[in-house]
């Protein structure tokens, strides 16, 4: 079984406005990872995650979520538990986005803002922090070291962007995988264990032209996106893959 965890906060669904789409967007993500694993998958809120229930439902492995709220917005203990769960590593793991924020904050990481806009530079979206320089769309990454989770990749994989913040140093014991010019933690493996944080969004792929399925390519490609871009789809497989949960 494969365990999905919903790291947005609570306001979100709370909000009628936008509890809809992000409960949809959850479901997407469920289908998605359990059509690549071949295993079920279940969605579990973070405030409801820990060891002992990890174990009594024979999780195989754990992906966490990105998040749209900033990490000022939780409360200071929020965490506590989940930041447990990561350093222990008693599964594979992979986080996306504000998840993988998480897995850098729970070895002790810096986390922050990218930069600040330039004078003249232009803001590529409204939806998120205004004055902050954002990752946005798809966007190709540079492979730093070859790592399983890349195989059949190439040297510049496109993948799915949507942050102003990203991690500002690597955690003790990790290794730097990829990175973009604005952006040089795109991914990191923990040395020895299949523990993974991805900058990018690997769940938000297409596999043809003007898809509409994923909630974050639609919000990021409000038109659509006129080409293809299944690198999210192999970087997962390759995952479940290094996690011995498909061969």
């Amino acid at each position: 079984m494969i365990c999905f965890v919903d790291i947005e906060h609570e306001k979100v669904l709370l909000d009628p406005a936008r509890r809809t789409g992000h409960l949809a967007a959850c479901l997407d993500i469920q289908l998605r990872l359990e059509e690549i694993s071949g295993r079920p998958c279940i969605v579990q809120r973070f405030e409801r995650v820990t060891r002992r229930r990890l174990a009594g439902l024979g999780v195989e492995a754990l992906v966490i979520s990105g998040n749209a709220t900033d990490w000022a917005e939780y409360a200071g203990d929020a965490w506590t538990e989940m930041h447990a769960i990561i350093r222990a590593a008693e599964m594979p793991i992979i986080g996306f986005c504000g998840g993988h924020q998480l897995i850098a904050m729970a070895h002790g990481a810096a986390i922050g803002p990218i930069r600040p806009l330039r004078p003249g530079e232009p803001d590529v979206t409204k939806l998120s922090r205004p004055g902050f320089f954002k990752e946005w769309g798809f966007v190709p990454v540079r492979v730093l070291q070859a790592d399983p989770i890349f195989a059949g990749l190439g040297p510049t994989p496109i993948f799915l962007e949507a942050h102003y913040w990203e991690v500002k140093t690597l955690p003790p014991g990790f290794t730097s995988l990829a990175a973009t010019d604005e952006c040089p933690i795109q991914a990191m493996r923990q040395a020895g264990k299949p523990v993974y944080g991805t900058q990018f969004h690997p769940e938000a792929y297409t596999e043809v032209a003007y898809e509409r399925r994923s909630q974050l390519v639609n919000l990021t490609f409000p038109e659509g996106c006129a080409e293809p871009q299944p690198a999210g789809r192999k970087l997962l497989e390759n995952f479940f893959r290094v996690a011995g949960i498909i061969e």
